[in-house]
């Protein structure tokens, strides 16, 4: 297994991984915008001053990915990475792509200066599980994330 950063080459893979995560999620009552992520994800190939994206692959196939964002604390001049998508292919799970993801996250945000790494479980995949992985990995739980759907209109 590679873990590294994603290429043009990655994205229609990364668009079908995003498209399972969806539908897996809390937030597959919303639409799922091909052509959003494929910006998105072009923004991870292309910025990685301040993005990091990275992708797990074996025997050719991309089975996961991270992707965290330097960003400022809005009380101080300090940065943090924070993870704005994660996710494995079930088979995956459990195992050391997920560990080596993260490592590969942690780095980069330290070879930054970032000042911590915040991981979040907001998709409702696994929840206590995952909790309890990063927990495994030294991270802290420090609240939950508490949502309300709302009307469309």
């Amino acid at each position: 297994m590679v873990i590294r950063p994603p290429g043009y080459t990655d994205v229609a893979a990364l668009l079908e991984l995003g498209a399972q995560l969806h539908q897996e999620s809390a937030y597959a009552f919303l639409p799922y915008d091909r052509d959003k992520v494929r910006g998105l994800i072009i923004a991870y190939i292309e910025d990685r001053d301040t993005r990091c994206g990275l992708v797990a692959e074996h025997a050719g196939a991309i089975i996961g990915m991270i992707g965290g964002c330097l960003i400022d604390y809005y009380f101080c001049n300090e940065t943090l990475v924070s993870d704005e998508v994660f996710f494995l292919t079930p088979a995956r799970r459990g195992g050391l792509t997920a560990m080596r993801l993260i490592r590969g996250l942690r780095q980069w945000a330290k070879d930054r200066g970032a000042r911590e790494l915040c991981l979040a479980v907001s998709t409702g995949i696994r929840v206590e599980a995952t909790g309890m992985f990063y927990e495994r990995l030294g991270f802290t739980r420090v609240g939950g994330v508490y949502k309300q759907r709302l009307s469309a209109g």
